[in-house]
């Protein structure tokens, strides 16, 4: 629809641009009809002025000299205007007035000035009027109407008085004018066609050329300045500060969880938004602001001259940020939904080094993200210890880039025992063990995945490390492993294809696989989540619900969800002992686990005591270090079928010892 509307607007603007240069070239053709056409009708009036009256003739020259004086006043107007297509109608019908006026004043000419008695006299009149009027032909054929009007004023009226005549010289010359205004209208209209066709194809590069500039320099979807015309704005700004020793500021905005628009509603809709975004801050600004949009859902407000010093210059940044957050305290109505929008707004000051404009958004950009990390909804100061991160982040990115190329990763298991501490499954968990760094945490680098989009290699490797250790296990002790799925990586389109395609390549027992997922990953987009589970499941495959308790489920959702599992967080199990709030939550948990059908695992089981209160709550199912710590493969493959035997507080100290 924006291709058609796009196309729409350049074709107005084509028509507009072309009625334009018409107007123009007849306005340009006005110095010389004003000052040809007095000279010729001088000579008209010294050969008409025995035979007509003289207060005709001086009459209708004072009145052609007005005309003449008020259309070079017309082009006087024109020219200092300096009209664009925009005002063109205007001027169209100002030379369309300028004339038919002239017509007119030759039409009084045909009727007042004809002599009836005298035939030289009457072909002296002839001769002049249609010399007048071919030359119309090449001045006024770029306005077609004007010509025609013109043609038609000069000629019929002389035609009549000579049809009047009642006289077969007159009935021949009456037709041979009428003739001639005929041809000389048509000879005009081939004249105009060509005019236009070729002011067409001028007209038509030059609005090309200057949509391909516009299109270089502005976003397709907003119409505000892109990243290409902000760095070019950027480095002017800078310079001009270090020149005149002012300050200005970068505010680089970012939407919070707008990816949720686009995956509920629709990119469309999410579209419609951007558009909404991009007029309000655009609304905010002062004329000489830039608000640009570099991509996605970010946006960067450039602020020129803030402040002579970085005290003043971060008040007025921070107060413009104050005020772009109260822009989106108003809820956006677009296509019957109501959308609550939030932003993260991370903010730089400049000239403060010999920074350029990149390394400026660079810095920008960390702040915002700082700012997500603090909760979102908030504006953060670039800071140099959020460089220090930043590095270190690209760093484990560049990592990992190799690590998922040089086979750096490995998957360890944490067994899963029941209550006798037999062993009924393990969990699946990524180690990157680097060259240099050695052991490389999972919380040091699955936050990076995430926001680099490498999630989806590693969450791809992981699925078939896994499958395939399934695959092995099968032939001595089969047992269920279960594997972590990243929210990112559920929300994938191919996602259940995917699964699918793994498990047939491994040839593996697919309800050996069980898939957890958060709380968030469920309830965002539920109907979705649910669809993709039942596809997922109707494999084989089962689900766990991981990290229960941290979220915001409710029983609703839960009864809805096809899951087989909830995992009791650690965070909860770790203090059920001392903490009875825990306690509470746990047990809760437990029961309202069993009411639904779903079976209960603990994490983070570390003690007997924890143990033995889980148990007495109706939690059958652990996991953690009383029973094993995460091991190899090759430990999975020869562990002991029980890992903690049921013989009390000493199990535990065997355990610990061993």
């Amino acid at each position: 629809m924006n291709s058609l509307q796009d196309k729409g607007t350049t074709e107005l603007d084509t028509n507009a641009g072309i009625l334009y240069e018409q107007v123009r070239l007849l306005f340009a053709s006005v110095p010389f009809s004003v000052t040809s056409i007095p000279v010729v009708s001088l000579l008209l009036l010294t050969l008409e002025w025995n035979v007509i009256d003289h207060r005709i003739l001086s009459g209708w020259l004072s009145a052609l000299v007005l005309v003449s004086v008020f259309r070079f006043w017309q082009y006087r107007r024109f020219q200092a205007a300096e009209s664009a297509p925009a005002e063109v109608d205007k001027w169209f019908h100002h030379a369309l007035f300028g004339a038919a006026l002239s017509g007119l004043m030759w039409a009084a000419a045909g009727l007042l000035l004809f002599s009836p008695e005298s035939m030289p006299h009457q072909l002296f009149l002839t001769f002049i009027t249609v010399g007048v009027a071919a030359g119309a032909v090449t001045t006024l054929s770029a306005l077609y109407p004007a010509v025609l009007f013109f043609l038609v004023a000069s000629l019929l009226p002389l035609s009549w008085s000579f049809f009047s005549l009642d006289t077969q010289l007159g009935m021949i010359m009456g037709g041979l004018l009428i003739f001639f205004m005929l041809m000389l209208a048509q000879t005009s209209r081939r004249l105009n066609t060509i005019i236009v066709e070729t002011l067409r194809m001028r007209v038509e590069k030059v609005v090309a050329e200057a949509t391909i500039h516009h299109q270089a320099l502005y976003d397709e979807l907003t119409d505000l300045p892109n990243r290409r015309m902000l760095f070019d704005q950027l480095g002017q700004d800078m310079a001009r500060s270090r020149r005149h020793g002012y300050m200005g500021a970068i505010l680089f905005l970012d939407l919070d969880n707008f990816k949720n628009v686009n995956d509920s509603l629709g990119h469309a809709l999410g579209d419609k938004l951007l558009k909404q975004v991009a007029s309000r801050l655009a609304s905010r600004l002062r004329e000489e602001d830039t608000a640009a949009r570099l991509g996605g859902d970010e946006f960067v407000i450039l602020l020129s001259q803030v402040g002579k010093n970085s005290v003043d210059a971060a008040a007025r940044t921070q107060y413009v940020a104050s005020e772009i957050q109260r822009l989106f305290s108003e809820p956006f109505k677009v296509d019957g939904h109501t959308l609550y929008v939030t932003a993260s707004i991370g903010m730089v000051l400049f000239p403060l080094d010999e920074s350029g404009p990149g390394d400026l958004l660079q810095r920008a950009d960390v702040a915002m993200y700082r700012a997500k990390e603090e909760g979102r909804d908030r504006f953060r100061f670039f800071q140099p210890a959020m460089q220090q991160v930043l590095d270190s982040r690209l760093t484990i990115e560049k990592g990992l880039r190799k690590a998922l190329e040089t086979n750096q990763l490995e998957l360890v298991y944490q067994p899963q025992v029941d209550a006798q501490g037999c062993v009924n499954g393990a969990e699946a968990l990524v180690r990157w063990r680097h060259p240099e760094r050695g052991l490389i945490s999972p919380a040091e680098f699955i936050c990076v995945a995430e926001e680099t989009g490498l999630i989806y290699r590693l969450g791809d490797w992981v699925l078939c490390a896994a499958c395939e250790h399934i695959r092995e296990l099968s032939a001595t002790r089969p047992m269920n492993i279960s594997v972590n799925i990243s929210p990112n990586q559920f929300r994938e389109p191919a996602f259940v294809s995917r699964v699918q395609e793994i498990v047939t390549e491994y040839g593996i027992d697919p309800r050996l696989l069980h898939l957890e997922i958060t709380e968030s990953t469920m309830l965002d987009n539920i109907e979705q989540t649910i669809e993709r589970m039942e596809a997922i499941r109707s494999l084989g495959i089962s689900f766990a619900v991981d990290d229960f308790g941290t979220g915001h489920s409710s029983l609703a959702y839960l009864k809805r969800l096809p899951i087989e599992i909830v995992k009791i967080d650690r965070s909860f199990v770790s203090d059920i002992v001392d903490d009875p709030n825990d306690a509470i939550l746990v047990e809760t948990i437990i029961v309202m686990a069993q009411h639904l059908g779903l079976k209960t695992i603990a994490e983070g089981v570390e003690t007997w005591e924890t143990l033995e209160f889980l148990k007495e709550k109706g939690c059958h199912n652990f996991q953690g270090y009383l029973f094993s710590r995460p091991i190899s493969f090759q430990e999975l493959l020869v562990m002991k079928p029980c890992l903690l035997p049921d013989n009390g507080p000493a199990a535990e100290l065997i355990h610990r010892v061993g």
